[in-house]
């Protein structure tokens, strides 16, 4: 499956919308929670996002996207509309910033999620105490109301079913049972300080088997019956930070190998230039280069190409340390970047990597390609310090890399030889 598309099915199988923006407010993707939302027949792409969420004629007014200032945390923002069936609804807009290569500020991605049922038993949790009871029992997001002693006062089927206990079990627990982020002192503490304009936040829990599940928070606090009480609606998000780790990890990968990309691999070589500043923990820069590749798209086509690429990142990763990072260079070009190791190891690893590549040639429609590659060796050792930079690194992988396919091809260069060929 296509990059692309897995995105597209991520984003889809959210129970949330999505829609990114351009800097005038522009739909550029919206996805199916979002498109269903809406009368068929309205596409969303090409509409402006206000007209859409806000049934304004014009930008919000603060809009990051509309200043074009910068913004590194998300923005967020809770407003009231009137959905298509006339009914009122309370949706929540998290605004993330989409930036290109250079850092510009280029749109953002906005996730959009319907709280209205949130918001509802919010309000209607300040009536009377039985009213809140009934509410918490039939809420579908986890409710868990505690005194100020940071016991259970009242909780339902949902959050026990969240952290894994039985609803009886749950009346015995305290909050320190299930927060793991602060100690009970603190959490006291912040039961004390909670008041009726409430309190949004994220946090980990603990369930009963062990395990960790993201948690994100609304709380308030209340006087009832002369006694301090503390709200909490509490939905599981495990879910949403793990798709947004992928899409995270997505954006620094190649489509085609899942190779690291270039951006993330200068940026990792620049930690570890610092890194090398401070500790003189040594690492190195390989860049390989598949020999003849051209003449394998003359030969076999475009397609048998893009599978040699795949196929050849496959085999190199399969070699590496699990602590080494690779990366597509630009083209049929790769680069290696070995943490905490000298020239000499890297060179046996790379002589490792060349013996299996040969050994496993590649079929395609029923023909055999036999692949070699060529490789530039740098060391972080080889420069002075106040000399050391990317580029540099670079430069000198990349020139090592010349001679060698100059020489012969199918061999490595590094500082201890002009030309090292693997062939013994």
């Amino acid at each position: 499956m296509e990059t692309q598309d897995l995105l597209g099915l991520l984003f889809d199988t959210v129970e949330d919308g999505f829609l990114c923006v351009d800097l005038d407010g522009t739909i550029l993707m919206a996805n199916r929670w979002m498109e269903d939302r809406y009368p068929s027949g309205i596409p969303l792409v090409g509409k402006k996002c206000y007209e859409i969420l806000r049934d304004r004629r014009a930008p919000c007014a603060g809009c990051p996207c509309q200043t074009g200032q910068e913004f590194d945390a998300e923005a967020v923002s809770v407003f009231r509309r009137r959905s298509n069936e006339g009914r009122t609804e309370w949706l929540e807009a998290r605004i993330y910033p989409l930036k290109a290569a250079d850092g510009r500020l280029v749109g953002a991605m906005q996730h959009i999620k319907d709280i209205t049922e949130q918001r509802r038993t919010e309000e209607q949790l300040n009536d009377e105490l039985q009213q809140r009871r009934i509410l918490v029992r039939q809420s579908r997001d986890g409710i868990v109301v505690m005194d100020r002693d940071g016991g259970v006062v009242e909780a339902n089927e949902e959050y026990s079913r969240m952290l894994g206990y039985s609803l009886e079990e749950v009346y015995d627990l305290h909050i320190w049972d299930w927060n793991i982020d602060y100690p009970k002192e603190e959490l006291l503490r912040l039961i004390d300080e909670v008041d009726a304009s409430g309190d949004h936040f994220q946090t980990r829990h603990r369930r009963k088997d062990g395990s960790l599940i993201d948690v994100e928070i609304s709380s308030n606090g209340a006087l009832v019956g002369g006694q301090k009480l503390v709200f909490c609606v509490c939905r599981d998000i495990s879910e949403k930070k793990a798709m947004e780790e992928r899409i995270q990890e997505l954006a620094i990968r190649d489509p085609l190998t899942d190779a690291y990309n270039r951006r993330h691999i200068f940026a990792r070589i620049e930690e570890m230039i610092s890194e090398y500043e401070r500790t003189e923990a040594e690492f190195c820069v390989s860049i390989l280069d598949l020999d003849h590749f051209k003449r394998i798209n003359d030969t076999f086509g475009h397609i048998a190409g893009d599978h040699v690429l795949k196929h050849f990142a496959q085999i190199l990763k399969s070699s590496m340390r699990r602590c080494d990072l690779l990366g597509r260079y630009g083209g049929e070009e790769f680069i290696i970047v070995s943490r905490n190791t000298g020239i000499p190891e890297t060179a046996a690893m790379i002589k490792r990597m060349m013996d299996l590549v040969r050994r496993q040639f590649m079929v395609f429609d029923g023909r055999n390609i036999n692949l070699t590659f060529s490789c530039g060796i740098a060391g972080s050792s080889e420069l002075v310090m106040n000399e050391l930079s990317v580029e540099a690194l670079l430069h000198v992988a990349d020139d090592r890399l010349y001679c060698a396919k100059e020489t012969g091809r199918d061999r490595f260069v590094c500082p201890d030889c002009v030309s090292h060929p693997c062939r013994n």
